[in-house]
């Protein structure tokens, strides 16, 4: 028999240790072993150094918040292992490898791996108390290190630092590299030369400007060389040395070239342009009050300016620039004005409210309409043979010798004619579109004849009579289209108009507001997007949020020779004809383009455009636009497991949890940089075949996660772009008794217990009869006891001990079978804690469960032995008070209410406060459930009232 015992005690040892080897292996390999994360408490305020890594992600060097990633939206703190909290960042700098170089104020150089988990200090020949002004990454992957005791040289292989003699005491400023790979170094004793060749030795500057001064700030470009000092700026010709241009600009600390011949500065007073013209150099100021200290651009050309009171920040948009002439004088500042669309004859013309600007020798002037006639808007002004003619919702106006405009009389049934849209077609025909009464055609041959002599001609046509004709255009074809308000497309000729398309039921109920033939192409502005109607007018596509526009109500479209532009009141967007090269322009200070007008954008000379907004007329570029980025990065930017911060550097396309996984929530992001750049994220589990929306926020979350693998894909679509993960699969593991190792010992264990069971029945079943009776009984006691804790804990809530609402309707049903025997008063009150989701979120939910349970001691404390009392649900809490009118109780639950706000909570730095809701309960079988909703639009009540009161329910 001890053979056997022996060797089922060891199966059973085996089976533990195996599983419990297998575990602490899962466990490793979910353990990052030395990088702390964590949100920063602060968005950062002093930030010196700025990189971006391979995944498009910027890194910052923060004086007070450390390392810290930027993904356009949130920060995320990366912290090197141990008590480092006190560590201020200086320098940080990406390699080719994807590593991260920080450099630090006076704890010298630490480099982050490209799976930003392990960190490692660098030590060797470095001091580890370096103070580290500068890092630079040579075109040869070499790091300099400048620090304020001299240069050193890192192999970034061997990871030895080599101090260069020559600079050795040295404070270095800065650093810049030649084309030709030379570097020139800013020092506290002068400008020093390193040249490309490794056996070559380095030399100082000699000239003058340069010998034993302070250089703070280097920039090269070909070969043009910035050196800033204190107190002047330098250019230096590398090709003609002799040759030096300087200004007066001081406490330079960083340059960046921006043009072939300008350049952006920072230093401590500001932002400035400096300009190079006709060999004298200007400064511009951009911004002021703010410490630059590094101008930085990344891959797509965005400029980031770093600082030491504004953090981070991108280089601000450059003012727009009102056209000129400008019209201001024209404008009343305190009353929004309403502009038409601008008009050409030949001349420039602008509709303003009642009247017309006609540019005149360089100059706006105003021209007028016939004191008769209330014109209220103007839509078009055309030049017709010799007459100039102005559409407005009053009619056709001609312009006479008094340059006044005054009325046509057509002879049109119609009065009087609402003309929303008016141009001369390829025949010299004029075309009016008027709103809700057709389309009228004056033949060619009336620009020659006397006004009086008109003949307007309705057309024959399939416009219904409630349609209005929005706009009218000529393709390059010279045919002639017209566009209705609910759509509709037309086909102008001599004699009729044909309706040629019209738009599906779901686009239909949509407006229509203007539109533009382009090469093969129709583009119609509607308050649903932008459609795009190919040549045959059978193929449509509809543009929206997701491939780029800042709205989906455009209100103007225009061309001018290189790009399609579109404008909405959320911004304006521009594009070749073939719909790819997307450019965004943001509303910005200074441009309100909420106020824009409708048709408020036209074409201007140098392919630039006008905009039209109620406080004047703008002009915008494409220098002004931003590019929508090409080639996006999605990422899985961070992961919270059990509510704890994990950063997901590169997960190779797979996770590993932990066998419990109470919740998941997993955040994706694309990083674009561009706020005003709408995403939309999408998501597809276990290989779905549709994908689900997300919305604008990519975050998920997954809780109870089944052992096994999860399959999961995102998708994010913006500016026309899809960019999509690479399938990412989260590991659950196998727990190890559902496993075949597992199984095979647990069986092998289980039958040799069995056996061993079995024999010592069979041996000693007499021996141990008395033993096995005492056994039998104390189990019965056992079973009974735990069936009592069991029903104990099934009717009363874990977190307060109060009953629970299974409980309580089952002590309610008692009480309800007592009463239709012997009737008698009965009340039920319902109570809320006041602001309890507030507590959560301010003090943890650990705060509120101490909250709760402080409250529920307490009213098992103050209420009487007849009273039944039980959590409700959340913060909520029922009392049944038998034998207890509706007065009786509120005078009690007063009571209540007063001992509620003298509780001492130590966590609440505000007293606590409750209010409640009472109501009768009759003797009816649902009346529970009465006076359950009636307490609850009582407490209602009190919450909408101001809380902390006792309401009584309505009879």
């Amino acid at each position: 028999m001890h053979w056997l015992q022996r060797l089922t005690y060891a199966m059973l040892l085996l089976t533990l240790m195996c599983g419990g080897w297998l575990n602490s292996v899962e466990a490793a390999a979910n353990t990052s072993p030395a990088t702390v994360v964590e949100l920063p408490q602060n968005v950062p305020g002093v930030v010196y150094g700025v990189t971006q890594d391979q995944q498009d992600f910027l890194w910052l060097a923060a004086e007070f918040e450390g390392l810290l990633r930027y993904d356009s939206q949130e920060y995320l703190r990366f912290m090197p292992p141990g008590p480092r909290r006190a560590v201020s960042f200086s320098q940080v700098v990406s390699d080719i490898h994807n590593q991260l170089w920080v450099g630090t104020w006076g704890n010298g150089l630490w480099r982050l791996d490209s799976q930003r988990k392990n960190w490692q200090h660098i030590n060797s020949s470095l001091p580890t108390e370096a103070r580290i002004q500068s890092l630079f990454l040579s075109q040869s992957q070499v790091l300099w290190i400048g620090t304020t005791d001299g240069l050193y040289k890192l192999n970034p292989d061997s990871l030895q630092a080599e101090l260069w003699q020559p600079l050795a005491g040295q404070r270095i400023w800065q650093l810049t590299e030649q084309d030709d790979g030379t570097l020139w170094v800013a020092t506290s004793k002068g400008l020093y030369r390193l040249p490309a060749d490794p056996l070559a030795q380095g030399e100082w500057l000699q000239q003058a400007e340069f010998r034993d001064q302070e250089i703070r700030a280097i920039a090269v470009q070909g070969q043009h060389l910035f050196v800033g000092l204190r107190t002047h700026l330098y250019l230096l010709d590398l090709s003609r040395p002799d040759q030096v241009l300087h200004t007066g600009f001081g406490n330079p600390n960083t340059i960046l070239a921006e043009s072939a011949s300008s350049w952006l500065l920072g230093s401590i007073d500001g932002l400035f342009r400096l300009n190079l013209s006709g060999g004298k150099l200007s400064t511009e100021l951009l911004q002021s009050a703010v410490d630059i200290r590094k101008i930085f651009r990344d891959r797509r050309g965005q400029i980031w300016l770093t600082s030491r009171n504004n953090g981070l920040q991108m280089l601000p948009a450059p003012a727009i620039r009102p056209v000129e002439p400008t019209i201001s004088t024209f404008l009343n500042p305190k009353q929004p004005h309403r502009l038409g669309p601008p008009s050409k004859t030949d001349t420039r013309w602008q509709a303003l409210e009642k009247s017309l600007l006609q540019l005149h020798q360089g100059q706006w002037r105003e021209l007028t309409f016939a004191a008769a006639s209330p014109v209220a808007y103007v839509r078009d002004v055309v030049q017709f043979g010799a007459y100039t003619l102005a559409a407005t919702d009053q009619g056709l106006f001609v312009l006479n010798n008094d340059n006044q405009f005054v009325p046509v009389a057509l002879q049109i049934s119609s009065k009087p004619l609402n003309i929303e849209r008016m141009v001369i077609a390829a025949d010299g025909a004029l075309w009016l579109g008027l709103w809700q009464q057709g389309v009228y055609r004056i033949g060619a041959e009336a620009a020659t004849q006397p006004v009086a002599d008109w003949q307007a001609v309705q057309l024959q046509t399939d416009i219904q009579a409630q349609e209005g004709i929005v706009d009218i255009q000529t393709d390059a074809q010279q045919r002639l289209w017209l566009l209705s308000r609910q759509g509709k497309l037309y086909q102008g000729e001599a004699d009729k108009i044909t309706l040629r398309w019209q738009p599906d039921h779901q686009l239909a109920t949509g407006y229509f507001q203007c539109m533009l033939p382009v090469q093969d192409s129709l583009w119609l502005c509607t308050d649903k997007g932008l459609i795009r109607l190919q040549q045959d007018l059978q193929t449509q596509t509809l543009l929206g949020h997701t491939e780029g526009l800042p709205d989906p109500r455009v209100i103007g479209i225009t061309r001018t020779e290189q790009f399609v532009w579109v404008l909405t009141r959320n911004g304006v967007l521009s594009f070749s004809p073939d719909g790819s090269n997307l450019h965004l322009f943001a509303p910005r200070p200074g441009l309100d383009l909420s106020s824009a007008q409708l048709k408020g954008i036209s074409p201007l000379d140098g392919d630039q455009v006008q905009l039209a907004t109620s406080t004047g007329l703008w002009q915008l570029s494409q220098a002004d636009m931003t590019a929508v980025p090409t080639s996006m990065q999605l990422h899985l930017t961070s992961m919270r497991l059990n509510r704890q911060l994990f950063h997901v550097a590169d997960t190779n396309g797979s996770i590993l949890l932990p066998e419990k996984v109470e919740e998941l929530q997993l955040q994706f992001k694309l990083l674009t940089f561009q706020s005003h750049l709408r995403v939309q994220y999408f998501f597809r589990w276990q290989a779905e075949q549709r994908w689900t929306a997300l919305g604008e926020h990519a975050v998920l979350t997954l809780s109870q996660l089944s052992p096994g693998q999860h399959r999961l894909e995102v998708m994010a679509q913006a500016g026309g772009q899809f960019v999509q993960t690479r399938p990412l699969l989260l590991q659950v593991p196998v727990p190890f008794w559902q496993r075949p190792l597992g199984i095979a010992l647990i069986s092998v264990s289980t039958a040799l217990v069995l056996g061993l069971l079995y024999h010592l029945r069979t041996r000693r079943l007499q021996q141990r009869a008395a033993t096995l009776d005492r056994l039998v009984a104390q189990r019965t006691a056992e079973l009974e006891l735990a069936n009592q804790q069991l029903k104990l804990l099934s009717n009363t809530d874990s977190l307060t001990g109060l009953l629970n609402r299974r409980a309580l309707y089952a002590a309610a049903a008692l009480l309800q079978a007592q009463r239709s025997r012997s009737p008698s008063a009965l009340t039920l009150v319902l109570m809320d804690i006041d602001h309890f989701k507030k507590i959560n979120d301010l003090h943890g939910h650990d705060s509120g469960d101490a909250v709760l349970k402080a409250v529920a001691a307490y009213l098992k404390q103050r209420l009487r032995a007849q009273d039944l009392i039980a959590r409700w649900g959340g913060e909520e809490f029922l009392l049944l008070m038998p034998q207890t009118d509706l007065q009786q109780a509120s005078r009690l639950v007063e009571e209540l209410r007063l001992g509620i706000r003298q509780l001492q909570i130590p966590i609440l730095p505000v007293p606590l406060s409750a209010t409640f809701g009472l109501s009768s309960v009759a003797l009816q079988p649902d009346a529970l459930e009465q006076a359950v909703k009636a307490a609850d639009l009582a407490l209602y009540q009190g919450k909408a009232q101001g809380r902390d009161q006792v309401v009584l329910a309505s009879p």
